[in-house]
């Protein structure tokens, strides 16, 4: 038969209380529970706090320890059914799993978020995506870091350390606010931040640690903002394509790798890092470095011509450089409308929304947007997708950035081809009669 009991040990200062867990002749275990009485003012007989006028934590006190003692033989009930083993250990782990604090030091990821977050990051390197047979990507362990950095200038902005059990919606609304009001973070990056600690709320939540259930409320969502993303369509290509830069080896370098990332839809990770060996019977083909996914793509005349008057591939230049080059080529190539979109604010270090010219809004992230945009409607989702690498046709769609009038004029001329289909077709069967 298994009985609880709490003692305490000393006559003169506050002590701790005790536990002693008994399981017939099995086990006789003691632990600590860390709770703390003066001797004077505990009733041995009654294994709780005397009911003294002059004593404000009595009920506290013997309430938790009422609390402990069901907690215990809960868990003891379903661990010894399971041959789980029990001990002086298991009895100091669900002591401490009570009250939401780690055994030891060496435990305290299994109770506050930014140690597990480190141990999480720390292992991310040798873990394998499912599916994919790779491991995580550098990009990925850069956002789970730039993550962790945010919570960390939470809890010092709040004198705080999160714990498991915090992750509710009240630190969701007062850690977006942080972010929105007093860092002046954009929506979209904010979405990254919760998007990120969701998922790794979630591998500890798998682990069996105590993660507020709040983490699954459809309030604790990723915030998310359609951006007025601009692309290149095929006229704008060409002109880039065909303007003279007049001998300025950096910016003729950086037309020739801009071309290739517009004209194969690959992202800036992969297009800066082809070689001839990516070459074969006239398709390029590589193994995507975000994915790990390859994809194949045909040669583009404007891809063969680079290839043939380099005798390969463009000189690789980083990923810095390139967009800070391709805004230059943009500018000298006249892209001088103005046009709505978001750009980074080089003092502030934060993105903004306004009215810019558009040379100024130019990134390698138009390379992809723009290969996407100027297929869809002429191919296939799915065949445009098999080239992009895109997995689903939602992450495909955001891709896409034709306007509404664009929408419009695609609709007036399919009309319109259809117009004169039924035309031929009529004329067709008239000469039959």
């Amino acid at each position: 038969m298994a009985t609880i009991n709490y003692l305490i040990k000393g006559e003169k200062n506050a002590t701790n209380i005790l536990m002693r867990f008994k399981n017939g002749r099995k086990c006789d275990l003691t632990a600590s529970t860390d709770l703390k009485v003066e001797p004077r003012k505990w009733s041995a007989a009654k294994q709780k706090v005397k009911l003294t006028a002059d004593d404000n934590s009595k009920d506290y006190i013997n309430n938790k320890l009422a609390e402990l003692e069901t907690f215990i033989f809960d868990e003891f009930n379903t661990d010894n059914s399971r041959g789980e083993y029990i001990d002086k250990h298991w009895l100091r782990k669900k002591i401490a799993k009570f009250f939401n604090r780690p055994v030891d030091e060496t435990a305290i990821d299994e109770v506050f978020f930014v140690p597990f977050m480190e141990t999480f990051i720390k292992n991310a390197p040798s873990r394998i995506i499912k599916g994919k047979n790779k491991t995580i990507a550098k990009g990925t362990i850069t956002k789970y870091n730039t993550t962790q950095k945010k919570i960390e200038e939470y809890e010092k902005r709040f004198k705080t350390k999160l714990k498991f059990t915090d992750l509710d919606l009240t630190f969701y609304d007062r850690f977006v606010n942080f972010l929105s009001q007093e860092q002046k973070i954009n929506l979209g990056t904010i979405g990254n931040y919760i998007g990120t600690l969701k998922t790794i709320a979630r591998d500890a939540k798998l682990k069996g640690l105590p993660v507020h259930p709040h983490i699954e409320h459809p309030n604790f969502f990723v915030p998310k903002i359609t951006a007025d993303s601009i692309y290149l369509n095929d006229d704008e290509i060409n002109k880039i394509f065909n303007h003279d830069f007049k001998g300025v080896e950096r910016l003729e370098n950086t037309r020739d790798l801009f071309i290739i990332g517009l004209r194969t839809g690959l992202r800036i990770s992969d297009f800066l890092r082809l070689k001839a060996a990516n070459i074969k019977n006239g398709y390029i083909e590589i193994e995507t470095q975000k994915t790990g996914q390859t994809v194949t793509i045909p040669l583009h005349k404007q891809v063969k011509a680079i290839l043939e008057k380099r005798n390969g591939f463009p000189r690789a230049i980083s990923d810095q450089k390139f967009n800070e080059h391709v805004k230059d080529l943009c500018q000298v190539a006249g892209f001088n409308e103005k046009v709505q979109g978001s750009k980074i604010n080089k003092e502030t270090k934060r993105k903004e929304e306004g009215v810019f010219e558009k040379w100024k809004l130019v990134t390698s992230h138009i390379c992809r947007r723009s290969f996407a945009t100027n297929l869809y409607g002429k191919l296939d989702n799915l065949t445009i997708m098999a080239i992009t690498g895109h997995q689903t046709e939602t992450q495909f769609l955001k891709y896409i950035k034709i306007t509404n009038t664009e929408k419009a004029e695609k609709l007036k001329d399919y009309w319109n081809k259809q117009s004169v289909e039924q035309e031929i077709e009529e004329k067709k069967m008239k000469v039959v009669k």
